[in-house]
């Protein structure tokens, strides 16, 4: 599970947590990644060589995660219409040619086929808003397409909570409907 939120405190993480508990309930191992504490922090995003460059260590420390796992759950509050900067940033370095996907006859090839995914994203902006102005939509596809079905993956559940920013939000009935 890869959580970017820097509030630990925040809805995200309620989540996060309500993901864990329904896997260790169904006896499956759980590993979370918050990208905002983690140890193995990763900067800003440089174009390396593969096949020249030793790849450093917080990369392969990630991938290796991502190896390990059979479904990558994203957790991440919506910003400015996308996933924050430091989530990017993960993408950026860890799905990489030769380990997310390659180029075979100029056409990609997804590498983590055996990997499936879930998005859990939540918003301040009411969930309506994203679904008639189509910005739900076009979050969805860009992480279906460009991202997870690139890279092999199969996406089998994205969920959009808005209104994060209301004081009438009824967070424990949208948690109710958090499920694996």
């Amino acid at each position: 599970m890869i959580v970017a939120n820097p509030n630990p405190e925040s809805f995200s993480f309620a989540i996060a947590e309500k993901c864990q508990d329904l896997a260790l309930a169904n006896h499956h191992d759980v590993k979370v990644l918050d990208l905002y504490r983690e140890k193995h922090q990763q900067p800003f995003h440089y174009l390396i060589d593969n096949a020249k460059e030793v790849i450093p260590r917080e990369m392969k420390y990630f991938q290796e995660k991502i190896r390990w796992a059979d479904e990558l759950i994203f957790v991440f509050p919506v910003w400015w219409g996308s996933m924050p900067a430091i989530l990017k940033n993960f993408i950026d370095w860890n799905f990489s040619s030769g380990f997310a996907y390659e180029y075979e006859n100029s056409r990609p090839r997804g590498l983590l086929t055996d990997k499936s995914v879930r998005v859990f994203a939540t918003a301040g902006t009411p969930t309506i808003v994203y679904t008639l102005s189509g910005a739900r939509r076009r979050l969805k596809q860009t992480l279906k397409k460009q991202i997870f079905e690139f890279c092999g993956m199969q996406l089998k559940a994205f969920n959009l909570y808005g209104g994060m920013n209301r004081k009438n939000t009824d967070t424990r009935r949208i948690l109710d409907k958090v499920h694996m």
